[in-house]
């Protein structure tokens, strides 16, 4: 059993609104949440991935950006565009920045989401680039990057209320 496109952006849209309870819904209480950074490394069950995720998001606005989504039975690839707008000035931004409140970081990343029953079980991310933007209008960017992405993921992005 697989999952939806339209269900699938349902599950980006609550981690940009920081919907927890939807976001884990998509969870298999098994999860894995690989990060292709050895100081982090696998993190292990929705606890763990709160635990991960309430650092980062104590310091940065993140909101990912949806390009690219193929799923295939019990597997979905995703290719993103994640912004990071930092909130407070920090020594250990993400990829180890040295970032000013205000400042955006921007990350291209693959992920292979493996599914079990209709439920994300292990999802791996593999990093493409990243680059530290400065003050930038962070609205402005994920507008652009949201007018690159694949036609169907755009079309099915905006019909999405951004009310979960």
């Amino acid at each position: 059993m697989s999952i939806s496109l339209q269900q699938f952006l349902r599950y980006i849209k609550a981690f940009n609104a920081k919907d927890y309870h939807v976001q884990h819904q998509f969870y298999d209480p098994e999860v894995r949440l690989v990060i292709p950074d050895p100081a982090i490394g696998t993190l292990h069950g929705s606890k763990g991935i709160m635990k991960h995720y309430s650092v980062v998001h104590g310091s940065a606005k993140e909101t990912v950006v949806p390009m690219f989504v193929m799923i295939d039975g019990a597997r979905v690839l995703f290719s993103m565009e994640t912004y990071f707008l930092y909130l407070e000035p920090t020594e250990n931004a993400v990829h180890g920045y040295k970032v000013r409140a205000g400042d955006v970081i921007r990350v291209k990343v693959w992920a292979l989401y493996d599914m079990k029953d209709g439920k994300m079980l292990q999802i791996t991310c593999n990093g493409l680039s990243d680059e530290m933007l400065g003050q930038v209008d962070v609205e402005a960017l994920i507008e652009e990057s949201l007018s690159r992405a694949d036609e169907n993921v755009r079309a099915e992005w905006n019909s999405l209320s951004t009310k979960l």
